[in-house]
């Protein structure tokens, strides 16, 4: 089965949507999430036919709403044909790190300063504002600071393996503007 019109076909477990086992590794995305409202539910699914950037058998982190039944993109047999859009996040390294495509960029958030210390789950951080960990693809680099639509970034919770990693995602047209390493 091959590809057209600028998509790609993926294959997804819906029994499994949120996790995949990768050889002895179990990848999970994250099922709750804060009331903030600011995390994404990703989907991790298994590139059957791509394109120059995704190749066969690669894992990509996307967007859930691909996947609702009855999805327009669905083909048969937990075939998916998505769009190669923003919607598809990024793709996963084979050490579980996500590296962003189609305009993405991944940061983490940065914290308001406040004269007393707090607890984590009372720091807040800016709604507009995001520190670049990868901006793989993009002209933002590593330790710049990315300023957004406020609240476009999300936040995407994934297990790789035992271990944790949250990563802010912004949408290329969601940023309005940056402060680069020069500035």
């Amino acid at each position: 089965m091959q590809s057209v019109n600028n998509r790609i076909i993926v294959r997804v477990n819906m029994s499994q949507k949120n996790e995949m086992l990768i050889g002895d590794v179990l990848v999970k995305a994250a099922l709750i999430y804060n009331t903030n409202y600011r995390e994404k539910s990703p989907v991790i699914a298994q590139v059957v036919s791509g394109n120059d950037k995704l190749k066969e058998g690669m894992l990509i982190c996307c967007h859930h709403n691909h996947f609702y039944e009855p999805s327009p993109y669905f083909l048969e047999d937990n075939l998916y044909s998505i769009p190669y859009n923003k919607t598809i996040f990024g793709y996963f390294t084979n050490d579980g790190e996500l590296i962003p495509i189609c305009d993405n960029v991944l940061g983490s958030r940065i914290k308001v300063p406040s004269n007393i210390p707090l607890p984590p789950e009372l720091v807040e951080t800016y709604k507009n504002k995001v520190l670049v960990t990868n901006g793989h693809g993009t002209k933002y680099k590593k330790g710049e600071t990315i300023f957004t639509r406020p609240s476009a970034p999300y936040d995407i919770v994934y297990n790789w393996g035992n271990k944790e990693h949250i990563v802010t995602k912004v949408s290329g047209d969601m940023i309005v503007g940056y402060k680069s390493l020069k500035d």
